[in-house]
């Protein structure tokens, strides 16, 4: 066991403290200090400059009232389809996440209340569907009213969901560098992330690189306070729930049934189809402005796209390349990580997790210019950056949490004594894993595959601050298009990550129910 553990802990270790231990590491070390000496005047320079308390305010208005719109509509939505006759429930269940474009801070808000409400929704409608619904049931005899027992009853019940489906919506808006870059640029309008991005790229400008990791442990104290906020708020108080599954609806919508269900209807059509054919339409349009109609209408932009734009072909074969190694790699770390957690009494197994969540929990920002600070100079001889290989070090650790949980889960399902009796009937640990355990968690495999790689193709935070000249990704054209005025082959273009995407998530779903079903 010994030399099972070296052997298991020794790559895992040299891993994760070069793509994230380091990394994070020599973040905080530019942040506090100066020519390589320590100080506080990064800190200093950024508490005492007002623009900055401006963005910081920015970043938290933006993503507070996206919280509160999201998390509002999340919820509803999950009590309607949870506990009542709403029809088309299932249809609901599964409704694709919106995108608008309107400019300036409140523009900001609504795309992303409608770009991230899905997390309180789903939150919230997982934990109404486990709840027993006897207490509520209870009420109603005894004569309450349904808006009573939802107020008095189911309300209570589901508050510790409630508030995990706003923190995890307010932790993705702070750390949202898509939405406010594309609808802030234009109206001048920064948030944090933004703003280090705009740090970074400032060079005129002396200590860029410390102020910008100073600027990203700011966003990090304030991700972590809202999470030790949380539990502080709900850690104490018990709930009572146990699983009740095929339950009938609680709540009956009467009259008010149908029109419900066309409201509802409405709303995801306005806020997630209407969207999406916008953008089609635009990918189809001929010339920009001038008047709809079949005459404006046609393929140019994509022929435009593919067959003239040669550096399109080179991003997407990037991205592709990139997303399929970084999720091989992270599956290959994913069964070494899990064994030890599962199968292992090896010692700092907390220390292990934490620096498998860690690049995940951080805002993506922050993950980018850590890999910068550690890869600008080369390391052990090697030179990492201005090259593709960054890239993939920072979508292996931004992406390895994705691949670790289903196949640590799929590892607690295997129970060990399948492995003991290959053991005792004379085959190695390395074979009874290989025969025995392997060919039992490949469902896990490939959906952590997949949970790895749909992410990495569409990715932007990172590679936006990560790429240069033949190392570009499909995000990063499709962001730069945009910022550069060409709105129809942004559009096109974008037309193709989304049917990437969509193919990627059918594929997984198909692949992953047929491989449970055998």
């Amino acid at each position: 066991m010994p030399i099972l553990r070296l052997l298991l802990g020794l790559p895992l270790g040299l891993v994760l403290v070069g793509a994230v231990a380091y990394p994070s590491l020599i973040l905080v070390w530019h942040a506090f200090t100066r020519d390589g000496r320590p100080t506080l005047a990064n800190l200093a320079a950024v508490l005492h400059d007002a623009d900055i308390w401006r963005v910081l305010w920015n970043s938290v208005h933006v993503s507070v009232w996206a919280t509160l719109l999201g998390g509002a509509l999340g919820t509803v939505l999950a009590f309607l389809v949870a506990r009542t006759d709403l029809p088309g429930q299932r249809i609901f269940r599964t409704a694709e996440e919106p995108l608008f474009r309107i400019y300036g801070a409140p523009g900001i808000i609504l795309v992303l209340a409608l770009a991230h409400y899905p997390l309180a929704y789903f939150t919230v409608l997982a934990s109404l569907e486990r709840m027993d619904p006897a207490l509520e049931e209870a009420a109603r005899s005894s004569g309450a009213s349904p808006a009573r027992t939802a107020r008095d009853v189911t309300l209570p019940l589901v508050a510790p969901a409630i508030g995990a489906g706003a923190i995890l919506v307010f932790l993705r808006c702070m750390e949202n560098f898509g939405i406010p870059a594309i609808l802030g640029f234009p109206a001048k309008y920064f948030v944090l992330t933004t703003k280090i991005y705009a740090t970074i790229l400032d060079f005129d400008r002396a200590h860029n690189l410390g102020l910008a990791a100073t600027l990203s442990l700011l966003l990090v104290a304030v991700a972590g306070g809202s999470i030790a906020l949380q539990r502080r708020i709900l850690g104490g108080r018990a709930y009572g729930l146990t699983r009740a599954v095929g339950q009938p609806p609680i709540f009956s919508l009467g009259e008010w049934r149908r029109t419900v269900g066309i409201g509802v209807t409405v709303f995801l059509l306005a806020t997630s189809v209407a969207p999406l054919l916008a953008i089609l339409l635009t990918a189809l349009t001929r010339a920009y402005g001038m008047p709809f109609g079949w005459s404006n209408l046609g393929l140019q932009n994509f022929h435009t796209l593919f067959f003239k734009v040669p550096v399109v072909w080179r991003a997407m074969g990037n991205s592709l390349v990139l997303a399929a190694s970084a999720a091989t790699f992270a599956v290959v770390l994913a069964i070494l990580i899990a064994y030890v957690q599962v199968r292992t009494q090896v010692r700092g197994k907390g220390l292990l997790e934490a620096l498998v969540i860690l690049p995940f929990a951080v805002p993506g920002t922050v993950v980018a210019l850590a890999m910068i600070l550690a890869f600008l100079r080369p390391v052990l001889g090697l030179s990492l950056y201005n090259t593709i290989w960054i890239i993939l070090v920072a979508y292996v650790a931004r992406f390895l949490t994705l691949a670790v949980k289903p196949v640590a889960a799929a590892f607690t399902q295997v129970h060990v004594s399948l492995e003991e009796a290959a053991r005792s009937s004379g085959a190695s640990l390395s074979r009874s894993v290989r025969d025995i355990t392997m060919p039992l968690i490949r469902p896990a495999l490939v959906s952590g595959w997949f949970l790895a790689a749909v992410p990495a193709i569409t990715e932007l935070t990172l590679s936006v601050l990560l790429w240069s000249a033949g190392n570009e990704t499909i995000g990063v054209m499709v962001f730069n298009m945009h910022e550069e005025g060409k709105v129809l082959l942004s559009s096109a273009l974008a037309v193709v990550v989304m049917a990437v995407a969509l193919t990627s998530n059918l594929l997984l779903r198909r692949l992953t129910s047929g491989l449970a079903e055998a």
